[in-house]
């Protein structure tokens, strides 16, 4: 990455601060924070901070803390059969990066919305919301491919599209409150809960 690229990951983080999302450094060419990053699911960081992480020749990747501190939830789409699914289920035209191995579908965060990985009614889709984070453009992938927005679907040029509703559990019965399952579950039903 040359001093070139320094300037312009400290101006696009810059731009999704002024865009309301809280950002913070991941490793470059990886996918892991470089700093404990907690509190940053609570407020965006300071000016300093942006500096101090991707000015001065740093090199690091840009993250966005995902759920209500930044109204953010990304449905990760890992493959291009996931992509083809979405689509499928009428995926709305919202602003869309394309990743290493798929693409982020950036969608306005619903509250209460957590993170989830691997469900079965759902292959190589996950969901970035509360207590998660995305990597975003400019950032560089392991495999050295760039982060990128696709073509007609940047941050300013489509509306953020709602959450979908086949992303989230549609019978009420499918929801279990955290607090009731830290009261136990019935035998024989605990992987399921």
């Amino acid at each position: 990455m040359s001093n070139m690229d320094v300037t312009i990951t400290l101006q696009a983080a810059r731009n999704y601060l002024l865009k309301g999302f809280s950002v913070i450094p991941i490793l470059p060419r990886g996918k892991k924070p470089a700093i404990p990053w907690k509190e940053y699911q609570q407020r965006p960081p300071t000016e300093e901070e942006l500096v101090q992480w991707f000015g001065n020749g740093a090199k690091n990747n840009i993250g966005i803390v995902t759920g209500s501190v930044s109204g953010l939830a990304v449905v990760d789409l890992d493959s291009e059969q996931a992509f083809a699914f979405a689509k499928g289920k009428n995926l709305s035209h919202t602003p869309t990066v394309k990743t290493g191995r798929g693409h982020h579908v950036y969608c306005k965060s619903k509250e209460g919305v957590r993170n989830f990985q691997q469900r079965d009614d759902l292959p190589d889709i996950d969901l970035r919301a509360d207590g998660g984070y995305v990597v975003a453009p400019p950032s560089v992938h392991e495999s050295g491919l760039v982060y990128g927005w696709v073509e007609g679907r940047g941050l300013g040029e489509i509306e953020m599209a709602e959450l979908p509703s086949w992303v989230l559990a549609e019978k009420p019965g499918e929801k279990i409150a955290v607090g009731k399952l830290y009261q136990g579950v019935e035998t024989g039903s605990r992987n399921t809960a």
